[in-house]
């Protein structure tokens, strides 16, 4: 697999997802208003960078970003968004968004631990 460069590329990812989404919110696509538009904003980037963690390999460079730091930035951007974009449609829905986000992350962890016992599980042995 070819090794991309971060930050250009985040960096482009960025700027279509900011550019699209703040015409879509000046031409008012969906009922978006551009404040409104830019927690999505943050919303659709969050989920760039996850999906980028998971597709794209990191630099060569040893200093380079782990994988798992370039995940949980994704997901800690993502909740903010959806966070702050159910707060300016409906705030009363905030607290929902944050249980789930709990149940999420709750469900991400016990993936993690079990995936993490099974690694450990597989090593052989050396007596």
């Amino acid at each position: 697999m070819t090794r991309v460069p971060w930050a250009p590329l985040n960096g482009g990812a960025f700027l279509i997802i900011f550019g699209t989404v703040m015409l879509l919110s000046v031409v008012g696509v969906a009922g978006l208003n551009p404040f409104s538009g830019i927690p999505l904003v943050f919303l659709a980037f969050g989920v760039w960078l996850v999906i980028a963690a998971f597709t794209f390999s990191g630099p060569d460079d040893r200093y380079a970003p782990p994988r798992s730091m370039i995940l949980a930035w994704g997901a800690f951007v993502t909740i903010l968004g959806a966070v702050w974009f159910v707060g300016t449609i409906a705030l009363s829905l905030v607290p929902i968004v944050l249980f789930v986000v709990l149940v999420v992350a709750g469900i991400g962890a016990v993936g993690y631990a079990l995936t993490r016992a099974e690694a450990k599980k597989a090593q052989p042995t050396v007596a």
